[in-house]
């Protein structure tokens, strides 16, 4: 583990306003793991600026001191000045070239980062139950993508994405997405208690398998949930959508087969709900909705349970 000082006195060691290349120097103090890579833990103690990516080593966990606030000033993390040069504030590395699944020990906890209109937030890549997100804030990315995941079997937790921060003017910024599930196959992950604000997109996945997503809230969210691909097994548990009657976009289904997507919850604003379909249509569903989403060769299915659970209670009754 190393622990980084306040900002005031890790200045002393940044070498011409490169707070990203102190970083980097610092990761590597850490110990080795068997494949070479810096694994461990840095721990913040305060909000530092950045003007180009910071790039985290595959299995290094990046932790706050105390809990993430709302705001960065009452924060520990990171903060992109003015100019910033990268597609990300923080990007976890793969362990090497074309391995997408291996960063065992990867984490962000406790964290807030701040962004730049037009740059991503942070690209974290995890790997099984050493890895994960917790109590993490990411704000002002408008444009671009506050949190991608990659990798399979860790959990999310707590987490706030804006594409807006304190201060910025309304309305939402055009192609803002709160949290994205790629670039690979992601699969096996939860996430928990997680909210997107200000932004076009809540949730987008492509080629996804097994993710469990519980108490998913969204507000002034365009799209809450997007499938680009392949949902296979999705479980989507007390959703709460607001300013929007959309519920679920689908774009596009791969494989109709192997397509389920499980939701429950509320569209917020006394309306009913839409998911709109890979072919246009749409379907409405009720303010409170319980539903099945799944697949065939002509076309996407979409079951309502409480419907269901009506019919068996008349059936029952008029026996």
């Amino acid at each position: 583990m190393i622990e980084i000082p306040d900002r005031e006195t890790a200045l002393r060691e940044v070498e011409d306003g490169d707070w990203a290349g102190y970083f980097d120097r610092q990761q590597k103090r850490l110990n080795k793991s068997g494949s070479g890579s810096h694994g461990g833990t840095i721990v913040l103690t305060d909000s530092y600026p950045l003007n180009k990516t910071f790039k985290v080593e595959s299995r290094v966990e990046l932790f706050g001191a105390y809990r993430a606030k709302h705001h960065i000033g009452s924060s520990c993390g990171f903060e992109a000045l003015p100019g910033f040069q990268g597609s990300w504030v923080v990007e976890w590395k793969t362990p090497r070239a074309g391995k997408y699944y291996s960063n065992f020990g990867a984490g962000l906890r406790q964290i807030h980062v701040q962004s730049v209109p037009g740059v991503g937030g942070v690209y974290f890549r995890g790997a099984q139950q050493s890895s994960g997100i917790d109590n993490v804030f990411v704000r002002g990315y408008g444009g671009a993508v506050g949190l991608r995941m990659g990798g399979d079997t860790y959990s999310v937790r707590d987490v706030f994405s804006d594409a807006l921060k304190g201060g910025d003017a309304l309305p939402r910024p055009s192609g803002s997405i709160a949290f994205d599930l790629g670039e690979k196959r992601v699969v096996s992950l939860r996430l928990e208690n997680i909210t997107a604000h200000d932004c076009e997109i809540g949730l987008r996945c492509a080629d996804v398998a097994q993710v469990t997503i519980e108490n998913f809230e969204t507000e002034l969210t365009l799209f809450p949930f997007v499938v680009n691909y392949s949902p296979r097994g999705i479980n989507a548990r007390n959703c709460a959508f607001r300013h929007t009657r959309s519920i679920l976009k689908m774009n596009r289904v791969r494989w109709a087969s192997n397509c389920l997507i499980k939701m429950d919850g509320q569209v917020s604003d006394n309306k009913p709900g839409q998911i709109t379909l890979p072919d246009g249509g749409v379907v409405e569903v009720p303010k409170t909705f319980d539903l099945v989403v799944e697949a065939t060769k002509q076309g996407v299915e979409v079951t309502n349970l409480r419907e269901m659970r009506d019919f068996y209670r008349e059936g029952r009754q008029s026996a």
